[in-house]
């Protein structure tokens, strides 16, 4: 059995791997989510910075490692 990536919009999880843009700031940060709180959730960047995204801010999912 294969595990099945995330794409898009479904809904976060702890551990998933996402990408965050920020174009106020023309930034793109991607990390692994680390907790969820009620209207945002919180990542750990590779960099080890912590990050917060709304739900309704602009991320994905992404699978680590790729583009």
């Amino acid at each position: 059995m294969s595990k099945k990536i995330k794409t898009g919009k479904n809904s976060p999880e702890v551990g998933d791997y996402i990408e965050h843009r920020e174009p106020y700031f023309n930034r793109i940060n991607e990390g692994k989510i680390i907790e969820m709180l009620s209207m945002q959730f919180v990542y750990k960047t590779p960099k080890g910075e912590t990050r917060y995204c709304l739900f309704r801010e602009d991320w994905n999912h992404k699978q680590k490692g790729r583009d």
